[in-house]
C-alpha cells in the first residue's frame, strides 16, 4: 500500500514508523477549529468578568487571528527542516499549556496573552496540508483536504452550541478546560500515530526562510492566499459581528446563536463533499472559482431580506449555508494550489499561505468589528460580506484565466 493510500485508508492506524492516519489529521484540524469558536457565545461574560468593554474582549478573537497568521511563517520553514512529528508535538504541548493559563487567568492581559499562545493549534491545520502534500498531485491534494475537512466540521458547528451550553449552565472557564483535556488527548495521538513524511529534508532553516522569496515572487501563489484570505473573512467576519448583532438586534440568548451558528456549518459540510468527489474530474481552480460564485449570493439575500422588512435572525444566519457551501469548495483547492507552487517546499508554502490567508481574514474581521459599533444594525456586516466574497470571485477567476486546471507553473 502506499504512502497516500496509507493516508487515505489509515492502514497501519497507530503506527508512528507510517505516514498519520485520516483519524488523526481530521482530530488535529477539528481541535483547533473548536478552540476558535467555543467562547464565543461566552464573551460578554467574559467581558463582565474582566470588567472591559465588548469591543476590547473581541481582541482575544482579532489577536488570536493576527498570531495564527504569523505563527505559520515560523512553522513552516522548520517543519521542512527537522520534520513535521517534532514540531507538531511541540506545538500541541505548548497548547495545552496555554489553556490551562487561559482558564486561570486573573486578568484580561494574561488572559489575552495566553489566548495569543493559544495559536500554536493551528499547528495542525499547517502541517496537514503539507503532509498531505508530501504524498500525492495537486487535484488529488485538494479531495483529500476536503475529505478532510468534511469529517471535522462537525467542530465548528457544535463549537458554539456547546460554547452556548456551558455560558448558560457553567462558567466559560469550563471551555478551556475542555481544550485543554482534547489537546493532552491529541498529544497522545500524534505521538503513536504521526510518522515523518518528508522524504528529503531541507539543508538549513534559514535557506528555507530565503525561500520565501520565490513564492513572494510569484504570482500564482499570492492569487490562492488572496482567494482563500478573502473567503475565509467572510466566516471570520461573522464571528466577530454575528453575535453582537443576533443580540442587539434579536436579542438571542447564547444557546441559540450556538445553534444557528451550526448552519455555516452545514454548508461548508456540503462543500466539502463536492471537493472531495468531483475536484478531480471538474478540476480544481474551476471548483474554486464556483465556490467563490456561491458565496456572494449570501450577502446579496441578507441584503434582499432586510430590505423586505423580513427581518428575524433566519434572515441573517440562514443565508449563510452558502458561505459554508462556498468556502468548502474553495478553501482546500486555494490551499492545495499554495502547496503546489513548489513541492519541495510544502512546509514553507503551507506556512506562509496561511499566514496570508488568516492575516486577510484578520484583517476584515477586525474592521468589521470597528464599522459595526453598537451592532442595532446588520448592514455592515452585511456589507463587510459582500466585499469580501466579491473579491474572492476576482482573485480566482484570474487564477481560473491564468491556468489550465491541474497545470501550475513552477514559482510563476
Amino acid at each position: 500500500m502506499t504512502k497516500a493510500n496509507n493516508i487515505l485508508t489509515g492502514g497501519r492506524f497507530l503506527n508512528k514508523e507510517t505516514p498519520p492516519h485520516i483519524i488523526t489529521l481530521i482530530v488535529l484540524a477539528g481541535v483547533q477549529a473548536l478552540n476558535m469558536n467555543i467562547f464565543l457565545p461566552s464573551l460578554p461574560s467574559m467581558a463582565s468578568h474582566f470588567q472591559v468593554t465588548y469591543g476590547v474582549m473581541q481582541l482575544s478573537i482579532s489577536g488570536y487571528f493576527a498570531a495564527t497568521a504569523l505563527l505559520p511563517i515560523i512553522i513552516g520553514p522548520i517543519s521542512d527542516r527537522i520534520g513535521r512529528r517534532p514540531v507538531m508535538l511541540s506545538a500541541m504541548i505548548v497548547f495545552v499549556i496555554a489553556s490551562i493559563c487561559c482558564e486561570f487567568s486573573k486578568s484580561f492581559g494574561w488572559f489575552l496573552f495566553f489566548r495569543i499562545i493559544e495559536a500554536t493549534i493551528a499547528t495542525g491545520v499547517v502541517l496537514g496540508r503539507a503532509i498531505i502534500r508530501d504524498q500525492v498531485t495537486m487535484d488529488k491534494a485538494a479531495s483529500m483536504i476536503g475529505y478532510i475537512t468534511m469529517a471535522m466540521t462537525i467542530m465548528p458547528m457544535l463549537g458554539p452550541a456547546i460554547g452556548g451550553f456551558v455560558e448558560e449552565y457553567s462558567e466559560w472557564q469550563f471551555s478551556f478546560r475542555i481544550m485543554s483535556v482534547l489537546g493532552f488527548l491529541t498529544i497522545i495521538l500524534v505521538w503513536l500515530d504521526q510518522g515523518e513524511t518528508i522524504g528529503e529534508k531541507q539543508t538549513s532553516i534559514v535557506q528555507q526562510f530565503y525561500s520565501y522569496t520565490g513564492l513572494i515572487k510569484s504570482k500564482m501563489f499570492w492569487l490562492y492566499s488572496l482567494t482563500a484570505g478573502f473567503s475565509v473573512s467572510c466566516y471570520y467576519s461573522f464571528l466577530t459581528g454575528g453575535p453582537i448583532v443576533a443580540y442587539e438586534l434579536f436579542r438571542m440568548s447564547p444557546s441559540q446563536q450556538g445553534y444557528l451558528f451550526g448552519i455555516v456549518g452545514f454548508g461548508y459540510l456540503f462543500g466539502n463533499f463536492l471537493t472531495g468527489k468531483y475536484t478531480v474530474q471538474v478540476g480544481p481552480n474551476k471548483m474554486m472559482l464556483m465556490g467563490c460564485i456561491i458565496t456572494v449570493l449570501a450577502p446579496i439575500l441578507q441584503i434582499i431580506s432586510v430590505h423586505a422588512s423580513l427581518s428575524n435572525p433566519l434572515t441573517l444566519f440562514g443565508p449563510m449555508i452558502l458561505i459554508g457551501l462556498g468556502n468548502g469548495m474553495t478553501l482546500p483547492n486555494a490551499s492545495s494550489g499554495m502547496v503546489s507552487i513548489n513541492p519541495k517546499l510544502a512546509g514553507s508554502a503551507s506556512g506562509l499561505g496561511m499566514a496570508i490567508m488568516i492575516g486577510v481574514g484578520a484583517t476584515i474581521s477586525g474592521y468589521t468589528g470597528f464599522v459595526l459599533k453598537s451592532g442595532d444594525s446588520p448592514y455592515p456586516l452585511i456589507l463587510m460580506l459582500f466585499g469580501a466574497t466579491f473579491m474572492s470571485v476576482i482573485t480566482s477567476y484570474l487564477i481560473f484565466k491564468s491556468l489550465k486546471d491541474g497545470k501550475l507553473n513552477q514559482l510563476c
